[in-house]
């Protein structure tokens, strides 16, 4: 098999180190602006620090340090079976590099974009043979996730979401196909939470330091404001024009606005310094965050339902996913006998009546206990 990246930044080196380690049979094609002599060093410096470590064979070695090429050629991908995109987020930039990708590559080629914030079809405009165009969205870390979004359109073949499905699992991921105003759906979610933490941190008044401490228990890996600093304010804050779940947009919206406010009172856009700004900007009030866990594990729950009703793909995967991706500290199921359907509602209710937003709208419990019971 031969793989194409387009783009050699942190997502594109960590899609080519995963499929990298885990295909050993597979070469690549990396098509960089500038590719850099150093980006060949480095990667045979840690195919020999392998060899040395009798993690590769030298029969392996040998092989894996002729299976990789970098580019700035669009040209040397004509022979790719598949080909990633994973350069900064500019539609029309897209758009030029898969025009080029279409005219050089054979029509068989998968063409896939690893796109996080933009319309899936607009990346494709124009493109000839949509059948084997789509989204697949890797999260990052990319070693730290388990699951891939398969962003696919209408007109995405059958075959060619085979083949996508085939490469993830390859990669040690699990696959989960998406379409629709569901797209790019675990990145929504988290921009939903992030939006919800702070309507909990205006209603509750109190900063960002006090209630990102009282949502920590519920999360193994970081609470919802951490989330926030580690992707940045900047391209967290971008636009939700392109969601379009219609229960999440308002909940989106307010993201949008809070977080265009921070940036326009100084707040850097870049990942790794909201918090330390926040730090500084404000101080601690003292009013409580006691009903924290509760409330936000309402909303949490709240669209893991709502969604699963929604979805007709597997919803056991799905499920995993969501989980995955918020990094709960505890199974969902465990949350919601924890705090029982009776007060979670209540919390949810809460919060529709203060804001009106439609995402605290919930099913009755009988649908609950039959996706968390």
């Amino acid at each position: 098999m031969n793989i194409g990246i387009i783009g050699y930044g942190k997502m594109g080196k960590e899609i080519f180190s995963l499929f990298f380690d885990k295909l050993p049979d597979a070469n690549f094609r990396i098509y960089d602006i500038a590719p850099s002599e150093k980006n060949t060093a480095d990667v045979l410096k840690t195919l020999g620090k392998s060899l040395k470590r009798k993690k590769i064979t030298e029969e392996q070695y040998e092989s894996k340090k002729d299976s990789f090429l970098f580019t700035d050629s669009i040209s040397d991908l004509k022979d790719c079976d598949i080909v990633i995109e994973a350069i900064f987020e500019d539609v029309k930039v897209k758009q030029d590099t898969f025009r080029q990708l279409a005219e050089t590559v054979s029509e068989n080629c998968l063409l896939l974009t690893n796109t996080s914030t933009l319309k899936i079809s607009d990346v494709f405009e124009g493109i000839s043979h949509r059948e084997r165009c789509f989204g697949l969205h890797f999260f990052y870390p990319v070693k730290l996730s388990g699951y891939v979004e398969l962003n696919i359109l209408p007109d995405s073949a059958p075959e060619a979401v085979a083949k996508a499905k085939a490469l993830v699992e390859a990669g040690g991921k699990r696959p989960v196909v998406l379409e629709g105003c569901y797209h790019i759906y675990l990145n929504q979610l988290l921009s939903c939470m992030v939006g919800h933490a702070i309507i909990m941190k205006e209603m509750a008044g109190v900063s960002v330091r006090e209630m990102n401490k009282a949502l920590s228990p519920l999360f193994s890996l970081a609470p919802p404001f951490d989330i926030l600093d580690s992707v940045g304010v900047g391209l967290m804050g971008k636009s939700p024009e392109n969601f379009n779940i219609p229960r999440c947009r308002q909940l989106q919206d307010k993201c949008y606005e809070v977080l265009q406010k921070w940036t326009a009172e100084g707040c850097p856009q870049g990942p790794l310094a909201f918090l330390d700004h926040m730090a500084e900007k404000e101080t601690d009030t003292g009013n409580s965050c006691e009903n924290a866990e509760i409330d936000m594990m309402a909303y949490l729950l709240n669209e893991t339902v709502n969604t699963l009703e929604d979805y007709s793909g597997d919803k056991e995967v799905l499920f995993e996913a969501v989980c995955d991706t918020l990094g709960l500290a505890e199974k969902a199921s465990y949350y919601y006998n924890e705090f029982g359907a009776d007060a979670l509602f209540s919390a949810l209710d809460k919060y529709k009546e203060a804001t009106g937003f439609s995402s605290y709208d919930h099913k009755d419990k009988t649908v609950w206990d039959g996706y968390l019971g």
